[in-house]
This record gives C-alpha cells, structure tokens and sequence, in this order.
C-alpha cells in the first residue's frame, strides 16, 4: 500500500489519503481528490459549493481554488464547478510506470457486447468509407457488476503508483457520482501566460512501441496534430512551439504525441480556446460537429462525462485534462468506459483488443484488490 505522509493543508490529521477518502465517502462527503502528472502533491478537497459551470467563467475565474467537471457533450449533461471548503495536501514518492502484470486483470467479454460493438463499428465504417468524417471514435461502456465503493480509497492509491505520469483523480458529488480514473492526457494547461496543449492518439502496448507504427496509428495522431495546427492559426496564434510526434507511455500502453506551447497572446480567451478543442479529433473525431452526430445516433450508452474534461482552475493556473481511463460507480455497478478512434485503415479485431487493453488501466487493479 502506499506510504502517504501529511504534507500541509488544514482539517483531519490523518495517516493516509486512503482513510480521509473512506471517511468521506461513508459519510457521503462531497470532494475530489487529484495528483498532478510527475508531481508527489495528492490534493484532498471538501467542497463548499457546486454550481452550474459556463466555459466563460473561465476567462474571469471568481475562485482561484475551484475545480471543473465537463461532459463530452454540453446539450445533454450539465457541467459543473467546484470550490473548497477545505484542502488536505499530501506527498507520495513512490511508483513508476514500469511493466503491470495485467494477466489477472483480462476478462472474456460476454458475446453481445461483441456483437453490439461490431454492429457500431460497421455503421462508423460506412460513414468514413462514405467520406463523411475522416476519423471518428467508438467509445463502449463496460460493466463491472460488484459493490466497488469500499475499495475505491484502494484504487485510487493503486492508480497513484502505478501511473505516476497520469492525471489521477476521483470526484464524488451528488450531481456526477463517483468518477475515478488515471489519464493520460492534457487538454490544456495555462501558467502565468505559458499555454500547453498535446495531440494524443494512436495505442499500442509498450512491448510493441518501438517497432514500426502503422499508417493507420501515424494517420489518427496526424488529425489530431493537423486540428490543433488550424485552430491555433484560426486564434492568430503562429509562433509556438511544437514537440512530437514521440512516443509517449501511459502504463503498459503507449501512444503519438505532439505536444504545443506558447505564451498567450493580449487578447486571448481562454473560453472560447477550450471551446474550440474540446471535444478533440482524439475523443470525437473530425470533422468535429459530423463525429458527434454520428456518435449521438450510432452509440447505445451515454458517455456522460467520459470523453469530457477536469481539473484545477484558477486565475493565473489552470490544469485541464480529458477524462479518460476512468469510470463511474454506483452501488452494487460500476461502468468503464474505455474508446478508441476509427479511420478508413482500421480494422474490427484490432479496434475491439484495443479497448480490452485500455479497460485494463481499472481492470488489473481491481482484479488485484
């Protein structure tokens, strides 16, 4: 178990983020907990107040201690913001992201979540044959039939160690549930005017990310990189800088990135930037208003706030990151939610064990546990 030691903060003394976490949800506290990619800092925070969130609030943030949750998609689920009634931080040294025995882990899916899978697939595959959408993702939402709420101070200490390049995070509100997962990819993030953003796409296992990618992995981290690249020009933003595409690990798994930097501009909005990406080419698919058409009719589940975005905001430092990797629990039923992205090069069978090995972030842990 990880060895958590009291760093600063007010409120409890208590040994471990593991029990202030258990005390908090017996008690149906509302909070969220986070850890910064490569950073030992695991904030606790009790929240005072929860209210209905606007992309504008975030180019005049009231709260420099708030934290947001927003869907994959705005028409149907509401977006929220946090602030703090009380912060406990942390320190965590250990963990790495080295090799995970996810044998334990791998479940047989029942058939029809096959059938249903390859059903979607053929209809996402028909529109980008048509020449609707150059990419497109497929996202399936995997039951876990058990009562996984008293091990979750438990997961969230296992996801801390074994993805400390992660964004690992639980929410627990009335107005979400409980969301917890390890992600491994940025949306945005502004410090005192420097600006970062990343293109993630394309997966394979790490046992395989050096050797040759294939033109369909180099093509779906292409749209991405390429959808960024236009909508900085469309905000007049041409001098950045630009890093990738490398091989990023998350896990046993690993991905292209492209990663972007820049110092805003006099006349930048922040609100009307993340308006512009989210939902990225990586989560939805492109052109971004036809994806998001065909996932509304194609998918059988609501992805709610998977495929969205979380994080600390605040006036001079805002962390966002997309929500994926994670999964939702309620009593007696949690659902992962796991997606990968489609283009004319893919293939049924790869697409499927794609999601299998992304399911297995949550999976091998809870397994373990």
């Amino acid at each position: 178990m990880l060895s958590l030691q009291l760093f600063s903060g007010k409120m409890h003394r208590m040994d471990n983020i593991n029990q202030i976490i258990k005390n908090h949800l017996d008690s149906n506290t509302a909070f969220y907990a986070y850890r910064l990619p490569e950073t030992d800092d695991v904030h606790l925070n009790t929240i005072a107040s929860i209210s209905p969130f606007d992309l504008t609030f975030l180019d005049n943030p009231k709260n420099s201690n708030g934290f947001v949750m927003y869907p994959f998609d705005a028409t149907t689920e509401q977006a929220w913001l946090f602030t703090n009634q009380e912060t406990t931080v942390l320190s965590q040294k250990s963990g790495t992201d080295g090799h995970v025995d996810y044998s334990s882990g791998k479940t047989n899916p029942e058939t029809h979540d096959f059938y249903d899978y390859s059903e979607q697939f053929a209809a996402m595959q028909q529109a980008l044959n048509n020449g609707e959408v150059e990419k497109i993702i497929l996202s399936r939402a995997l039951p876990v039939h058990k009562n996984l709420i008293p091990a979750l101070p438990y997961i969230f200490e296992h996801l801390l160690v074994r993805y400390p390049k992660a964004f690992v995070f639980m929410v627990s509100t009335p107005q979400t549930g409980i969301w917890t997962g390890a992600s491994p990819e940025l949306l945005f993030s502004g410090q005192n005017g420097t600006c970062t953003t990343v293109a993630l796409a394309g997966t394979r296992t790490h046992d395989a990310a050096y050797k040759s990618w294939t033109q369909k992995e180099i093509e779906e981290q292409g749209l991405v990189s390429n959808f960024i690249d236009n909508t900085l020009n469309k905000f007049n933003i041409t001098d950045y800088q630009k890093d990738g595409p490398e091989i990023s690990r998350a896990g046993n798994l690993t991905h292209l990135k492209t990663t972007y930097i820049f110092d805003s501009p006099p006349s930048f909005k922040l609100a009307q930037f993340v308006k512009a990406l989210h939902p990225t080419p990586a989560l939805c698919g492109e052109p971004k208003s036809k994806a998001m058409h065909l996932i509304r009719s194609i998918e059988k589940h609501n992805r709610s706030y998977y495929g969205g975005f979380l994080g600390p905001i605040g006036t001079n430092n805002s962390k966002l990151f997309v929500n994926i990797r994670s999964m939702k629990t309620e009593a007696m039923h949690s659902t992962i939610f796991v997606g990968g992205g489609l283009t004319r090069q893919s293939n049924l069978h790869s697409e499927w064990n794609e999601t299998i090995l992304k399911s297995q972030t949550l999976l091998s842990v809870i397994n373990k546990l």
